[in-house]
């Protein structure tokens, strides 16, 4: 991707915001699956079996790999590559949410399963937009910020779907809070509205005689190979680390309400001043921050275990907590601005959308290894072996040498030409 003057001059409140609502807008329903129905439907009585098949609802963001490159290549040119898509999913979106304002949970369990998925894949086709024009549409300059941006929106999409969707179901019912959801959702889709030229400069699908997006060009160029393997090795500590720290706290004598508090409200504001201090200090893609970063998660990580051990004091097990939710928000910042860096413009939804795959699937697996670990182990384990992954991490991060201009696709002449389209 070339450096846009004109997307440079544009980045405004306008676009920050854009980001925010955009990130916002996914996280709202990961939350709402993953947290919000899960306690709603068993304070119904229904039966953790039938819970547990909100599982299915995440597949969309582990294989969203496999359309990207559609997303890549068809759009309404008139509304804008990237723009066409994100008003088509945040309509569907708000549309889906006003169909289970109808669908009553306790007697219609299976339909509300498969609106809830077509949501899914919504969120996920939108998340695999938002990502591509954050990489063509942004500068380097501002990538840092834009990454920023996107982790504060995850934090208040967060906050929407489980602390205020919640009293609201509590106060006004099913219905109510359905129609809450579709209000909030429209109401942050207003920024993509008004984006109207932000992709100015921003490359445009292929003609039907150039090379198509797919998932093979990916692996062709050098740089995503080895940016995807840094990844899978900076995030492996991280993905170890947190898989268990429910249990930890609840192991380590914390009451629900406590638990509740640290990892809902407490960790949120934690990840939002982490987001916004990070939004001031850093503009541009840093090996840097990506060390500190770690070093950061490792230290907090060897602490916990300190805690499980009887090496550090219990009474620090708060600070801690909210001490690394605020150190992986400042990771997940520094590793997107990077990675970023690391897809094409000429198929930058399917680069990216590969990269967010293959770490689901990796906390996925790191998420089993932590229980087998812990349960043989014990938590210290856990979390010692965490900061050792981390400690590579941060090495390999020192080592890491940030471009200053992205690489060209492996058909370096088509790219050029379908930029200038």
């Amino acid at each position: 991707m070339t450096s846009h003057p004109r997307a440079s001059g544009a980045f405004t409140f306008r676009v920050v915001s854009l980001f925010i609502g955009l990130y916002a807008a996914q996280a709202i329903t990961g939350s709402l699956v993953q947290t919000g129905l899960p306690t709603v439907l068993r304070e119904e009585g229904m039966g953790l079996d039938r819970i547990g098949l909100l599982s299915l609802l995440f597949l969309p963001w582990a294989l969203k790999f496999l359309w990207a490159p559609l997303v890549d290549r068809f759009c309404v040119v008139r509304l804008g590559r990237r723009r066409s898509w994100l008003l088509l999913c945040q309509s569907l979106i708000v549309a889906s949410f006003l169909v289970l304002s109808q669908v009553s949970p306790a007697d219609h369990f299976e339909l509300m399963l498969c609106v809830l998925l077509a949501v899914a894949v919504f969120a996920a086709t939108q998340d695999i937009a938002t990502d591509a024009l954050a990489v063509e549409a942004v500068d380097e300059s501002r990538r840092a910020t834009v990454s920023s941006a996107g982790v504060f929106g995850g934090y208040v999409g967060f906050l929407l779907g489980v602390g205020a969707w919640l009293p609201v179901y509590a106060a006004f019912g099913w219905q109510a809070s359905m129609l809450f959801m579709a209000g909030v959702v429209a109401v942050l889709t207003i920024p993509a509205v008004a984006a109207r030229g932000i992709e100015a400069g921003a490359p445009v699908p292929v003609a039907a005689g150039l090379s198509r997006p797919r998932l093979s060009a990916s692996f062709r160029r050098m740089e995503y190979r080895r940016g995807l393997g840094f990844m899978l090795v900076y995030q492996s500590g991280l993905r170890l680390g947190i898989a268990l720290i429910g249990p930890f706290l609840v192991d380590a004598g914390l009451t629900l309400a406590e638990i509740g508090w640290l990892k809902g409200a407490g960790g949120a504001a934690a990840g939002l001043a982490a987001a916004l201090a990070m939004m001031a200090v850093l503009r541009r893609p840093s090996a840097r921050a990506l060390m500190l970063a770690a070093l950061a998660n490792a230290a907090l990580f060897l602490a916990l275990a300190g805690v499980w051990s009887g090496i550090v004091p219990k009474d620090l097990v708060a600070p801690l907590i909210l001490a690394q939710s605020a150190a992986a928000a400042t990771s997940m910042i520094a590793l997107y601005a990077v990675m970023i860096g690391w897809c094409s413009p000429r198929q930058a939804g399917t680069d990216f959308a590969l990269l967010q795959s293959a770490d689901a699937v990796m906390a996925i697996a790191f998420g089993i290894a932590a229980g087998f670990i812990g349960q043989t182990f014990g938590h210290a384990a856990v979390f010692a072996l965490a900061a050792v992954l981390l400690l590579v991490g941060a090495g390999l991060a020192r080592r890491l040498s940030i471009a200053s201009e992205p690489p060209l696709s492996v058909d370096g002449a088509l790219e050029i030409q379908g930029n200038q389209q």
